[in-house]
């Protein structure tokens, strides 16, 4: 039996009606347009419109990857902006739901590029999630599966573009988390690679334009490279002016640039969305309330800084908020400290 490798490339290139004329895989246009219109809903911060794209592309294509594929994108995007793991059963089912699909069209020598593209970022969005949450071992076992994957899919179709955005996230933060976690194995700094692959994702992707920048301005932030990341957040942010998604990426840019006044802006812009809406348990909120006592704390704004610091403890949260909030109630009782010494004469 020829190797899983060959057998992709003859897919890719032997398959009529999946690849163009130069070689680049296609979808259906009426699924690639609704894939498109689930994307521009989740960063229109319109989550339920988001999943009923993606389940109309379900019903129209159910032997297809694709809609199970989206469908978790969404339900990921939506867990991500309410800061809630409350919806990861029916994350792991789509995510599920589109390997199973893709590996059967696959194994009936039907599919082709995309087929294989939303088998295998199915994959890599389980590890991302895993990783989120800080579950290691099965964060990089889902994510060097889809990018097993990913990278075959790559070298045999290197138009693909979208495929540059999980590898892209996979070559950085395999880099940076090898520095930070004692009991992985060192490997080479490939952080560099990553945020190229990313960018090129970012340009070039026909789905994951948004999302590789989304990434990318968390991690040219965590470089120190704040004036890049704040001008994609700008780029974006016309397309998508209430997208909280990119509205926390320019607070953060601003932040580092020392911009504190725009970044109180910026911060009280995303509070007022998150505790307008009628799912708040508060997360965001608190978060919020740290980076602007952060802020009022840094331009010698003691009253104001303890103000943010006590309502951050005002909030009622519940059992799954509390771990994801301690850090910065912890940090937020030193910042109130410092600040009561700056009042003192």
């Amino acid at each position: 039996m020829p190797p899983k490798k060959t057998i992709l490339i003859m897919l890719l290139t032997l398959l009529p009606g999946l690849v163009c004329a130069d070689g680049a895989p296609t979808l259906p246009a009426d699924l690639q347009q609704e894939a498109s219109e689930c994307i521009g809903a989740i960063y229109r911060n319109s989550f339920k419109s988001a999943e009923d794209v993606a389940r109309k592309i379900i019903k129209k294509y159910p032997d297809h990857p694709a809609g199970y594929f989206f469908y978790a994108v969404a339900l990921k995007a939506w867990m991500d902006y309410y800061k809630t793991n409350r919806r990861e059963n029916d994350f792991y089912t789509c995510c599920d739901q589109a390997i199973d699909k893709g590996e059967k069209m696959q194994d009936k020598g039907r599919g082709g590029g995309w087929v294989a593209f939303f088998t295998g970022g199915a994959e890599g969005y389980k590890g991302t999630y895993e990783a989120d949450n800080e579950r290691w071992i099965t964060a990089f076992r889902h994510g060097w599966k889809g990018i097993s994957i990913l990278e075959d899919l790559y070298k045999a179709e290197p138009t693909l573009q979208d495929c540059c955005f999980g590898l892209g996230k996979y070559d950085y933060w395999r880099s940076a988390l090898s520095k930070m976690l004692w009991w992985m194995p060192h490997v080479a700094d490939r952080r560099a690679e990553g945020i190229q692959k990313l960018y090129a994702a970012m340009q070039g992707g026909a789905f994951t334009r948004e999302a590789a920048a989304e990434e990318l301005v968390r991690i040219l932030c965590r470089e120190g490279r704040y004036a890049e990341g704040l001008k994609i957040c700008d780029t974006f942010l016309e397309k998508y002016p209430a997208s909280l998604f990119f509205l926390w990426g320019k607070a953060g840019a601003l932040w580092g640039l020392q911009r504190y006044e725009e970044a109180e802006k910026t911060y009280r812009a995303v509070l007022s969305g998150v505790e307008a809406e009628n799912l708040d348990n508060h997360c965001a909120a608190i978060i919020c309330n740290y980076w602007l006592a952060k802020i009022y704390r840094q331009t010698g704004r003691a009253v104001q800084c303890v103000a943010e610091c006590n309502r951050m403890e005002f909030y009622k949260i519940s059992e799954e908020v509390a771990p994801r909030v301690k850090d910065y109630l912890s940090k937020a009782a030193q910042l109130r400290k410092e600040a009561a010494a700056m009042e003192r004469p």
